[in-house]
């Protein structure tokens, strides 16, 4: 009797599920516009030129003399907003050929302050 049910029970199961294969599932990916891809790629290129700027051996000595690790400043680029990524790039741009360290090093404690007081970071309460 119990194998009966059981049997009747997955019969049924099965039966639903040939039947449901033939619906078509929902789908809910949309197409994304040229702007949103283009603002991807500049986010990137923004991240990629900040973080080759502070892989210089002079601007990781200035920062772990301010007291700040490189490693973690690195990883908080991630957390910076479309905007500030642009600030700091174009802080960049303003620096002379040749690069000034104090400029860089200027550039991402201004960022660095500013994710500080809005919460995102605790870098400068360690010290």
């Amino acid at each position: 009797m119990l194998q009966s049910v059981l049997k009747r029970f997955l019969i049924l199961i099965l039966a639903l599920n040939i039947a449901l294969i033939g619906f078509p599932s929902l789908v809910l990916a949309s197409p994304i516009n040229t702007m949103t891809v283009i603002q991807m790629d500049e986010r990137a290129m923004h991240i990629d030129r900040i973080r080759s700027a502070m892989t210089r051996d002079d601007v990781r000595s200035t920062l772990v003399g301010m007291g700040v690790n490189p490693a973690e400043a690195e990883l908080r680029l991630d957390a910076l907003t479309d905007a500030e990524l642009v600030m700091l790039n174009q802080q960049m741009d303003e620096l002379p050929a040749g690069g000034s360290v104090l400029g860089v090093l200027g550039a991402v404690l201004i960022v660095l302050i500013v994710l500080e007081l809005l919460g995102v970071t605790d870098v400068f309460t360690k010290l």
